[in-house]
């Protein structure tokens, strides 16, 4: 067992399981855009399943359960199928739901690729583990019909070419930004894919360098998972709004202004009151300004301060 492969097959699969535990929530908080999230949890569900077969492989558990061998290979070429639907569907449009004759051009693929794995499903377990093993070891000594590595992988990476293409060719019909931007984040998804399997069907080729299949589908794992962590809206602590913040700062403005005020009536009106018990009314030429004089104050403090504290007889 490669411990390397097996530790990157469980962090694939731990992040696609998370994302589709992530994709029903949408599902059913969503309800309102449930065609283009059907696809989308279509795709993150088919990321699981090929996460599992890595798992299943690198830790060589195919040896103790023949029986699954190859049975996801057909649904998993559909994760090119899946985001072309996804972009589609983003824009109002399902792709099931045209002619017939469409709905079987891109069941095809998976026709096709079952059809290729019958006669590897009707082996005995001993011989599929033989093959499986020998496939491991040389890949020229595979000599079932049923597509096996670099053949398999050359038809996946051709449809997220073919599907890629199709977008272009029809273009967004959606003016609203986001909608453009996103389905440009996925085109990109789709050419990652593409360009993973061809750099290494080139490194087979060309160098005989053999990388596993988990590394080379590892890098659109994770870039589908930064897509959909980018689009996460996290909750954050609102500033209170700037009318509302202004208009009660308008209101204790005043307010404060006004205790100020209070304040200064009820420390200058004493100093009024005892002038006059010390015998200030009797001056029969007493003003109020010369009353204020008298006390420190000014005029405009001393009638405040009369006006403010009424009740007393001053």
């Amino acid at each position: 067992m490669n411990y390397w492969t097996a530790g990157a097959a469980i962090v694939c699969l731990s992040i696609s399981s998370t994302l589709l535990l992530a994709g029903l929530s949408w599902m059913v908080n969503r309800q309102q855009h449930r065609l283009p999230l059907a696809y989308l949890l279509a795709l993150i569900a088919l990321a699981v399943l090929q996460s599992l077969e890595f798992v299943y492989h690198s830790t060589d558990l195919f040896q103790h359960w023949p029986f699954f061998l190859k049975l996801a290979d057909p649904v998993v070429v559909m994760i090119p199928f899946c985001i072309y639907g996804y972009i589609r569907a983003l824009q109002g449009q399902n792709i099931l739901a045209r002619s017939r004759r469409r709905r079987w051009t891109h069941a095809l693929p998976v026709l096709l690729v079952a059809a290729l794995a019958v006669p590897f499903w009707s082996l005995p377990p001993e011989q599929k583990i033989y093959w499986m093993l020998a496939g491991r070891k040389n890949h020229d000594l595979w000599e079932p019909i049923t597509l096996y590595g670099n053949p398999y992988l050359a038809i996946i990476g051709a449809l997220s070419l073919f599907y890629w293409w199709q977008q272009r060719q029809q273009g967004i019909q959606s003016r609203r930004s986001a909608v453009i931007e996103w389905v440009g984040n996925l085109q990109t998804f789709q050419l990652l894919i593409a360009l993973s399997i061809a750099a290494r069907l080139a490194l087979f080729y060309l160098f005989d360098i053999r990388i596993s299949l988990t590394f080379v589908l590892a890098p659109a794992t994770a870039y589908l998972t930064y897509l959909l962590l980018t689009r996460i809206n996290l909750p954050v602590q609102q500033a209170p709004p700037r009318a509302a913040a202004t208009k009660a700062t308008a209101k204790e403005i005043p307010a404060c202004a006004k205790n100020e005020k209070n304040d200064d009536a009820h420390a200058v009106f004493p100093l009024l009151e005892n002038a006059m018990k010390k015998g200030l009314f009797r001056e029969n030429d007493l003003t109020l300004g010369r009353l204020a004089a008298h006390c420190g104050v000014t005029t405009h403090q001393a009638s405040a301060a009369i006006n403010q504290c009424s009740g007393h007889h001053f």
